[in-house]
């Protein structure tokens, strides 16, 4: 199980490491099913020499074509490799495959060996905060590879609990085996489990650290239950909506919750 740099500064600080921003052009080496909805894309190319990527919520951006023309979405690394298999360096990307109707999703359903994609960055890496007790990862389908990196960032540092939520019973299947011995996982079902119950049973302290990313409608009343009464300042939670329901194209960087941007 590869790795990930913890900060080295200050306890709950987290240091900011800047990259060389550049577009590759990348080819698909193989195509994976992972899980009833995840799909794993390994790319090659002479243009991943130099390629960095050390924090656990590190971004590429891959373009797609659309019938309004270019469009831009970003996914986090799932693995780089800079000697894999095929002799050269290799980037796993793992997408949720959901049907045809986004530009992302339609790639995904159809993309085979030989295909190509544009991928820029990342711009930089945020690594994990030190000084926490205990850590707590919670994360649909589409935060499945940023938890993982989170897992490794931790591993044999920090006690980890994951919770993985959504409609996918198979996304224990994601991680590999070292990643689900370091992390402690929890499958939540939607219609079988609360989100928000499933969290408030876990062991949260003023030092704990959660970090989330999935659907903002499901994460909004946990970060307000974070905030709230079990509360938890800001330096102790990193929560993501990575995508909403209804809405095309979420911007991730967004503020969760409009009612509360901190």
């Amino acid at each position: 199980m590869s790795t990930f740099p913890i900060s080295t500064g200050e306890p709950r600080t987290r240091d900011t490491v800047r990259h060389e921003v550049r577009r590759r052009s990348l080819t698909v080496q193989s195509r994976t099913r992972l899980t009833d909805s995840l799909v794993r894309f390994t790319l090659v190319g002479d243009d991943l020499a130099g390629f960095t990527s050390f924090g656990p919520e590190d971004h590429v951006k891959v373009v797609f074509d659309s019938a309004d023309g270019p469009v831009g979405r970003d996914y986090t690394p799932s693995e780089f490799r800079p000697l894999g298999r095929s002799s050269g360096p290799e980037l796993d990307l793992d997408f949720v495959v959901h049907g045809t109707a986004g530009s992302a999703t339609a790639w995904a359903t159809a993309a085979q060996p030989g295909a190509t994609l544009q991928v820029g960055g990342p711009r930089g890496s945020r690594l994990a905060p030190a000084g926490f007790r205990n850590v707590i990862l919670l994360a649909d389908a589409s935060g499945m590879p940023a938890l993982r990196r989170w897992v490794r960032a931790y591993a044999g540092v920090t006690p980890v609990h994951a919770v993985l939520f959504g409609d996918d019973a198979t996304l224990l299947d994601h991680l590999d085996e070292a990643e689900a011995l370091a992390a402690t996982p929890q499958v939540a079902l939607t219609g079988r489990f609360d989100l928000l119950e499933v969290v408030r049973a876990q062991d949260i302290t003023a030092d704990t650290f959660v970090w989330a990313a999935g659907e903002a409608g499901d994460l909004i009343p946990v970060r307000r239950w974070l905030k709230g009464e079990a509360g938890l300042p800001a330096g102790n939670l990193s929560l993501h909506g990575y995508w909403k329901r209804g809405t095309a194209g979420l911007d991730h960087h967004a503020p969760l919750d409009p009612a509360d941007p901190d």
